[in-house]
């Protein structure tokens, strides 16, 4: 099946092959390259299997190699880590702004959402950002009613990545689709970051 699961008694790992996260005791920790088979053998990056693990990795350049110490905790489980309106809301903003974008594209949208909780000019919470109105209408799907479609699993799983902690920015505040857009304030009022699929950061 090209998967594989370990488990410990407490803590249970599962991979598949070419996917881009592992699962862990109901937690989604993202491997960035794709989970490869050689030769039978699943090959998973190692810094999400040390957050699985609940270890500190500390990588030492010169030595070339890898440091993992134990913190002493255990993982907490997905139904006591994740907030079920957090996921919620910010796997359909994913969907409804970048459904059919790459999975590292959905993470972008939701990086953009969870830098606007913490900056204090928006709201401090994943569905004020999104419904927020102080300049306007902010997301185009709210306008439309598409932000409460259903998302996919892949946007939920991106959005659990999100919440982990996972960020391709921690700068971004505004995405666009310049190919769809009918406004230039983002264009001419923000500096260009990098484009993920079809949409500008």
């Amino acid at each position: 099946t090209n998967t594989a699961t370990v488990s410990t008694g407490t803590l249970t790992i599962a991979a598949q092959q070419n996917a881009l996260y592992i699962t862990a005791n109901g937690r989604y920790f993202y491997t960035v390259d794709k989970i490869l088979n050689l030769d039978g053998t699943l090959w998973v990056p190692i810094r999400p299997l040390a957050k699985a693990y609940s270890l500190e990795l500390e990588w030492d350049g010169t030595a070339r190699e890898v440091r993992l110490t134990s913190t002493g905790k255990t993982l907490v489980s997905g139904d006591k880590f994740y907030k079920s309106d957090e996921v919620l809301w910010l796997g359909r903003i994913i969907q409804a702004e970048a459904g059919g974008e790459p999975f590292l594209g959905k993470i972008a949208v939701g990086n953009v959402v969870l830098n606007r909780v913490r900056s204090p000019l928006y709201p401090n919470t994943i569905w004020g950002v999104i419904f927020d109105r102080a300049h306007g209408t902010q997301f185009s799907p709210v306008s439309y009613g598409t932000i409460y479609n259903t998302p996919s699993a892949a946007s939920t799983i991106a959005a659990k990545i999100c919440l982990e902690g996972y960020s391709v920015t921690s700068e971004a505040l505004f995405f666009m689709n310049p190919r769809l857009s009918t406004s230039t304030w983002i264009s001419d009022n923000r500096p260009y970051l990098f484009t993920i699929g079809k949409h500008d950061f």
